[in-house]
């Protein structure tokens, strides 16, 4: 366990740190454990901008004390080099208690490749902007918080992309509201300007009685893009017949920091399933909507955004309308 320090008032920048070694910095000795975690950094980061590859966990201790679990970095080193640092062991940290108002404190490792070492150290977000390390995470401290767990304990997110795992949201939308079909999260701090997130959605359902309006969006933080896409009751399969639907929306970084912005994308398909499809039945339909160069989504990128599927049955009374998400993929792809 790595050594516990005296906890100092902050904003000391000496205040709660942890050292610890980049890897492949141990002059002279070879170390195998080392180079294989250096090894599966690079390949897991191969399509990556740097930071965090394999994100910690941060666990509340007694006192003030949190754990930061296991993690693992590709961190720019200022000077056309790249470096890996981590640690597989758990590290404590001592946070300082709660002022006079909220406040945030980001953990950050900060880096010294000549000395090949990192600094685990809590740093005020003003302090991010030129510094070289990597991101771990947030702790948003409320007023006179007294102890760690008091405390929101948000571990940074993994910049590695491409789509993750598939996963099954399972979520019926029968309501004339918008509600959210699935849903992945953009880490706080991981948005750049022209950073782009997609999210593919497909399931089935049936229209209901009377026909039903069927609307598809994209949505960041619930906000939905001021385009959506509505499918018409009369393309729609008849009264109570089953249909399938496919969407996919796309998210592109505008600007970032607390009023951030993004233009977001929806595509959608739909058609019957008990019938054959054909332009005179009337019986499936594909859409695309967007948002402008006049209309964008505000979402802070400072902090957890939700980017959403949201549906919704736009008329009647919702008599046995319904669509059911069974699949869902989705991560950061730019």
């Amino acid at each position: 366990m790595a050594p516990r320090t005296r906890p100092r008032a902050y904003p000391d920048p000496r205040a709660a740190t942890v050292t610890g070694l980049l890897a492949w910095g141990q002059a002279g000795n070879y170390n195998a454990i080392d180079d294989r975690s250096a090894l599966a950094a690079l390949y897991l980061s191969g399509r990556g901008s740097g930071g965090l590859v394999s994100p910690p966990t941060f666990t509340a201790q007694s006192g003030l004390t949190f754990q930061i679990g296991p993690w693992l970095a590709v961190v720019d080193c200022g000077d056309g080099t790249r470096a890996v640092i981590g640690s597989r062991a758990a590290q404590n940290i001592d946070e300082t208690a709660g002022g006079a108002s909220a406040r945030a404190d980001v953990v950050w490792a900060d880096i010294s490749p000549d000395a090949a070492t990192y600094t685990i150290s809590l740093i005020p977000e003003s302090a991010m902007a030129g510094r070289a390390g990597v991101f771990l995470g947030l702790v948003l401290v409320p007023a006179s918080a007294s102890t760690s767990a008091a405390m929101d304990l948000r571990p940074g997110g993994s910049r590695v992309l491409g789509m993750r795992k598939s996963f099954q949201p399972n979520i019926t939308i029968t309501n004339i509201a918008w509600r959210t079909w699935a849903s992945i999260v953009i880490p706080a701090y991981d948005a750049e300007v022209g950073a782009t997130y997609d999210l593919e959605v497909w399931g089935g359902g049936a229209q209901g009685n009377p026909r039903q309006e069927l609307d598809v969006a994209a949505a960041l933080n619930g906000t939905v893009m001021g385009s959506y896409l509505r499918f018409a009751f009369n393309s729609l399969p008849t009264t109570n017949d089953q249909f399938r639907l496919w969407t996919r929306i796309r998210a592109i970084c505008m600007s970032t920091g607390t009023g951030g912005t993004f233009q977001t994308a929806v595509w959608a398909n739909q058609s019957e399933t008990s019938q054959p499809l054909a332009t005179v039945n009337n019986n499936f339909a594909s859409g695309f909507a967007c948002d402008t160069a006049s209309n964008v989504t505000p979402a802070d990128t400072t902090r957890d955004i939700t980017l959403a599927v949201q549906c919704q049955w736009s008329t009647g009374s919702g008599s046995g309308a319904n669509i059911v998400s069974r699949q869902a993929i989705g991560g950061r792809v730019a």
